[in-house]
């Protein structure tokens, strides 16, 4: 019994010390390519999954957004890194987190590194917002981009609750305190409030967007609404500078870091044990787009029609 308790308590002790932030475990770095003398670094990020702190919510495991702020951190701290190639493929994700990459990625450049981006798969909304902050972007051929805007997501089910008889007698404070209840009927005042708000972050954007990519405001605003974009099309109206494979992708970084000869470093971030037993608890799928839309309102820079 004792030797049980004991193994309890050391699994407890486990559990609190890796529960801390998202991407708690360390950042693990593999050599790529080494070079005899070599006294300076690129390195390769790997950035896949939802822009979103904490859970990701969609049978995912750990959002991406801790995980990518602890290497863009660790790249900042190392005088030896001369530039980053992050390889983006998400659908987006929270417009904080978002906009807190972004910033971080700022700080990267003002550190003096070089920063491009190699566009995957899929770098929508908010992996946009992410990618202008980068002072190259290539994506790949097939590369689907773009869904620049904000969404809002809920559902209201108002009308089925009355259609059965049943009523919302929630109290509130004021008339906006219930805005975007499930089962209140939306108010014209609250449809107002929301658009502002998205206007807002939609403005802010394209504004990003705009300065990122030395782009005019209404240039950008003209293929800023909502659609997708081959990667070819991004090409021709200036959301990124180059399509091509990794190759290509880690040549252009090597040329604008200057003098080399360089160590190619790949980041990756180990998972705590608390971050692995999460992600092995995760719901289907299914029920995590559900559990995303039952939680408090959030605007997203997201690219997800099964929202919609």
């Amino acid at each position: 019994m004792l030797g049980v308790a004991v193994l309890g308590g050391v699994l407890l002790v486990g559990l609190s010390a890796g529960g801390g932030s998202v991407g708690g475990g360390r950042v693990r770095e593999s050599v790529v390519e080494a070079h005899l003398g070599a006294t300076r670094r690129l390195v390769r990020i790997p950035a896949r999954g939802v822009l979103i702190e904490g859970s990701s919510g969609m049978g995912d495991g750990p959002g991406l957004t801790g995980p990518l702020r602890e290497m863009l951190e660790r790249a900042a701290e190392d005088t030896r890194v001369a530039g980053v190639l992050i390889e983006l493929d998400t659908p987006g994700g929270s417009v904080t987190d978002s906009d807190l990459l972004h910033a971080q990625m700022g700080k990267l450049r003002d550190a003096g590194k070089k920063v491009h981006v190699l566009m995957g798969d899929l770098c929508a909304s908010g992996g946009v917002y992410l990618a202008v902050g980068a002072e190259r972007v290539q994506a790949l051929p097939t590369t689907v981009t773009g869904s620049i805007g904000v969404l809002i997501s809920g559902l209201n089910v108002a009308g089925l609750m009355a259609r059965y008889g049943v009523e919302d007698t929630s109290v509130t404070s004021g008339p906006n305190k219930a805005m975007m209840s499930l089962t209140r009927a939306v108010e014209p005042e609250h449809q107002r409030i929301l658009q502002g708000i998205v206007d807002a972050m939609y403005d802010r954007f394209v504004k990003l967007v705009s300065e990122g990519r030395k782009l005019p405001p209404d240039r950008v605003k003209a293929f800023a609404d909502g659609r997708l974009l081959t990667a070819d099309e991004a090409l021709a109206v200036g959301l990124v500078d180059a399509v091509g494979y990794a190759d290509a992708a880690m040549d252009a970084l090597r040329e604008a870091a200057g003098e080399g000869p360089f160590e190619i470093v790949r980041y990756d971030v180990e998972p705590s044990l608390f971050e692995l037993l999460k992600a092995r608890a995760a719901p289907s799928e299914p029920n995590a787009w559900l559990s995303l839309l039952t939680r408090a309102p959030r605007a997203m820079y997201l690219f997800a029609p099964s929202l919609r």
